[in-house]
């Protein structure tokens, strides 16, 4: 017999941030959690009759480990709202197949399956693991094995010899890693300045925690005088860690047969609206019920997202090719949104190198100066505190230190105004702290999510692979997730460092082709502002071009205080800022946000004309339109409230321009990836972010690539304003800016 021990938690978590869109019943209640959840699940029992299955959860109470460390999990962001809301549902749908639940009050999820599996193991039968967090590994031996679930429900088997493989010790050793470098997603906080990187090294070394301290006076400089500051942290940080294989349980309540009930399992699935899964369980009705939906062939997503990026609910795929035809929107599947799935395929498959090394060691930087400006901050403050703690700091630079909140800072339900960013970067010369407090968090940030994070997706031949999802923005842009490279930041000092380790492999080049002003150019060309077209066509930076127009002096003339405004403006149209955001932004009085507005507007005629043009048509339509065809219905233009009908506006102005960029993006994609196919398959397409996209080939084609993506990026339409691709040759990400 074996048991499949499934964590409920992760596996949810996985199934809902993993599915590239969002899937959502008439009810409008988002559903891709559960069918993701059933799906995974499925793919990992199916064919295998001596399964036996049974599925841990954490509930909210309190854990042991939060009695033993106040900080435990204390970082850890709530679950979403619409996660949530799905929670009770898999537990019904579980319920209903038979598969029997296991929560313990005081214990989490993780310790349950540590003890069904010790359990199963003592009975001599096999136990395999579901899970997407690798603290489980801990449990591997004794016929114990760990499916660990990546991104899209993808799996990789871990018994002693993977682990040991890439670990390089014994799987309950991960106990003593753990406990030296932390674990910043539980809270646990392990030894100051120990990474992960330091903590392989001594575990490799020592062999376990006390072989660490026992062995402490040969370890030389920062590394020793560390570890005997956090011995007490360490041994802490190891208890926290460490799996209870002892949670109450009893793993015979796994062993029985998985009987499902089928009417309950036939309505849930309807109220849902899982029209596939009722086909593949073969459910039928209820006797003397008749079925609430049809059960025929869901249309592909990659088409019902076309027709309503929104309202995301299933469609049959006869009504589907119809109702295309009829929007004009045919062409936009068959010659763009169908082809690119593949292209898409291939670089998720393919992806993008990453110097694990090099990222590791910038990790242990960045520990370091998050310890540095701690220290900076407490002599600021003449004490500690948590730096993280909103209620703490709140209480700090509004209270003692008598800093008075911005008009819009919110107050929180603890009685606290909230240190948000955004209040934050309004207080900067409020008091010394405030600017230190906003480095710490970017670092922070950056660290946890930019380097932790990495570091736990990079593959065994040490690239990483996210995943696109081109069925998920209203705009029709491409999203990435696990990890969101459209997320990494472009400037400032941390966002370049990270760039840095995104690597060619070697004796490669990545080649980087960046679109300039896309949106602006498509913007002059639809509005068919002559200004804007003309500037464009002479060359000319836009930003200096415009601010010449506004301010009334030559683009000789011009400022870069001017441009920088100009600038701000030109993107501040496009995106419908008004006056009081814009001061804001740049530092002016409403009066001269307002003042250069409709100078841009009187100015750039066409562009007025453009945004009111825009606003009529939509509310005429119901939805805005690219000049590819594509739609984004506009419900919010006939809202009774006001804030509602101002985003609908908002949205009708800027989403032609962006959906249009959108789509000139994927078809370049699309010749690019056809060019390489025919004339240079030894080169590929490995990411797309923003405006760029990248391309890794060998040293010797580099030259001949970036040919090929300036022409093809360049040549995408019929436009009276080109479009133009930079185009570099580098080592790294960083390099291509």
């Amino acid at each position: 017999m074996k048991l499949l021990a499934i964590d409920g938690n992760s596996i949810l978590n996985r199934a809902f941030y993993g599915v590239g869109r969002p899937l959502a019943n008439a009810a409008g209640m988002q559903t891709q959690a559960v069918y993701g959840f059933i799906t995974i699940m499925r793919r990992h029992m199916k064919g295998n009759s001596s399964y036996k299955a049974a599925v841990a959860f954490d509930l909210k109470a309190p854990t042991f480990r939060h009695a033993m460390y106040d900080g435990y999990k204390a970082a850890r962001k709530g679950m979403p709202d619409e996660l949530a809301v799905q929670l009770p549902y898999i537990k019904r749908v579980l319920t209903a197949m038979g598969i029997p639940r296991f929560e313990v009050k005081g214990f989490e999820a993780d310790d349950i399956l540590g003890a069904l599996a010790e359990q199963a193991a003592a009975n001599g039968a096999e136990c395999e693991i579901l899970t997407g967090d690798r603290d489980s590994l801990q449990l591997i031996g004794g016929g114990v094995t760990i499916r660990l679930v990546k991104g899209k429900g993808d799996s990789v088997l871990y018994d002693t010899a993977a682990f040991q493989a890439e670990y390089g010790f014994a799987p309950e050793r991960l106990i003593d890693l753990k406990a030296l470098m932390g674990d910043s997603s539980d809270s646990i906080p392990g030894v100051k300045g120990i990474g992960e990187k330091t903590a392989l090294e001594l575990i490799r070394t020592y062999g376990s925690l006390d072989g660490v301290y026992d062995g402490l006076n040969s370890i030389k400089g920062p590394v020793r005088a560390k570890l005997e500051a956090d011995r007490d942290m360490a041994y802490l940080s190891y208890n926290l860690a460490k799996i209870d294989r002892n949670a109450p349980v009893d793993w015979s309540d796994a062993t029985a047969d998985i009987t499902p009930d089928n009417d309950e399992l036939y309505r849930l699935f309807s109220e849902l609206e899982f029209k596939s899964l009722i086909k593949s369980y073969g459910l039928q009705p209820p006797e003397g019920e008749e079925p609430p939906i049809a059960i025929s062939e869901p249309a592909d997503d990659i088409a019902r997202y076309l027709l309503d990026p929104i309202d995301k609910r299933p469609i049959d795929k006869t009504t589907a090719e119809q109702q295309l035809r009829e929007r004009g929107m045919w062409k936009l599947y068959t010659d763009i949104e169908l082809p690119l799935a593949p292209v898409l395929r291939e670089m998720e498959r393919i992806g993008f190198c990453v110097d694990k090394d090099a990222l590791a060691a910038y990790g242990e930087v960045l520990e370091e100066e998050l310890e540095r400006i701690a220290r900076e901050c407490f002599q600021i403050a003449g004490q500690e505190f948590n730096l993280n703690s909103t209620k703490q700091f709140s209480t700090l630079l509004f209270g003692r230190f008598g800093v008075t909140p911005p008009r819009f800072a919110k107050k929180l339900q603890n009685g606290a105004y909230s240190t948000d960013a955004k209040t934050l970067e309004q207080l900067q010369d409020a008091h010394p702290i405030v600017p230190r407090v906003l480095e710490y968090r970017k670092a922070a940030k950056i660290k946890s999510t930019y380097v932790d994070g990495l570091l736990h997706l990079i593959d065994k031949s040490g690239r990483i692979h996210t995943t696109f999802n081109q069925t998920l923005t209203a705009t029709g842009r491409l999203s990435s997730s696990e990890p969101n490279l459209q997320n990494i930041p472009v400037r400032g000092e941390f966002g370049a460092e990270i760039r840095k380790f995104f690597i060619a492999e070697p004796g490669s080049k990545l080649i980087d082709a960046d679109y300039s002003q896309i949106e602006l150019r498509v913007l002059a060309n639809i509005s068919g502002d002559q200004a804007m077209i003309q500037a464009f066509r002479d060359g000319e930076d836009i930003h200096s071009a415009v601010a010449a127009q506004v301010f009334g002096v030559t683009p000789g003339e011009v400022t870069k205080e001017q441009r920088g405004r100009a600038k701000a403006v030109n993107f501040g149209i496009l995106y419908g800022m008004g006056d009081f955001t814009l001061a804001n932004d740049i530092g002016v009085s409403r009066a001269e946000a307002k003042a250069y507005i409709e100078a841009y507007l009187e100015k750039f005629s066409g562009v007025k004309d453009y945004l009111e043009r825009s606003i009529e048509d939509a509310k005429e339509r119901g939805y805005a339109v690219t000049v590819y065809g594509r739609r984004r219905p506009l419900p919010e233009l006939k809202s009774s409230k006001y804030q509602v009908r101002q985003f609908g506006e908002r949205v009708a102005r800027n989403m032609p321009i962006q959906g249009a960029a959108a789509d000139i993006i994927k078809i370049a994609m699309l010749k690019i990836a056809e060019r390489f196919k025919q004339e240079l398959p030894e080169a590929r397409l490995i990411s797309q972010v923003h405006d760029e996209l990248i391309a890794e080939a060998p040293d010797r084609f580099a030259e001949q690539v970036k040919t090929i993506m300036t022409e093809e990026c360049a040549g995408v339409g019929n436009f009276e304003v080109p479009l133009i691709a930079e185009t570099k040759i580098a080592d790294n990400w960083h390099e291509c800016k």
